[in-house]
């Protein structure tokens, strides 16, 4: 048995495969997907989702975003960005994080939107840099 996953930006479908595992970051913790998942709806945080695609791990980078587990065997993520491994600059993602935890480090107003745009844009280049990095130890 497999599950149809599909994974969705804003400028359409980035992957469409039949795979035998999924893990997805959830808001709360990563959670994995086998054939048989009971149905659920959750809100995904920047992070890697790995599947398992002919018996080969896969990884890919996300934005924030939504996953619906069907009973259909189909997992959906909506998300509004993603990076595939081998498109990601380390270097450059690197001091892209840096440079967003050091305006991090010397905010010092109100939890304002321009901050949780900080935290955002710090959490995806975290995600960048995890896929990448996880790609390389396969």
């Amino acid at each position: 048995m497999s599950l149809h996953l599909e994974i969705v930006t804003p400028k359409g479908s980035v992957v469409d495969v039949e795979v035998s595992e999924v893990a997805l970051p959830g808001k709360l913790g990563e959670f994995g997907v086998l054939d048989g998942h009971i149905p659920f709806l959750s809100a995904l945080k920047p992070g890697v989702v790995r599947y398992l695609e002919g018996g080969e791990w896969k990884q890919l980078a996300i934005g924030s975003g939504y996953a619906e587990v069907g009973a259909s065997r189909k997992v959906l993520v909506l998300t509004q960005s993603h990076a595939r491994p081998g498109e990601i600059d380390l270097g450059e993602t690197e001091k892209e994080l840096a440079d967003l935890e050091a305006q991090l480090k010397a905010w010092s107003g109100e939890l304002t939107v321009e901050h949780q745009e900080l935290l955002d844009g710090a959490a995806w280049a975290q995600a960048r840099i995890d896929a990448r990095k996880a790609s390389s130890h396969n």
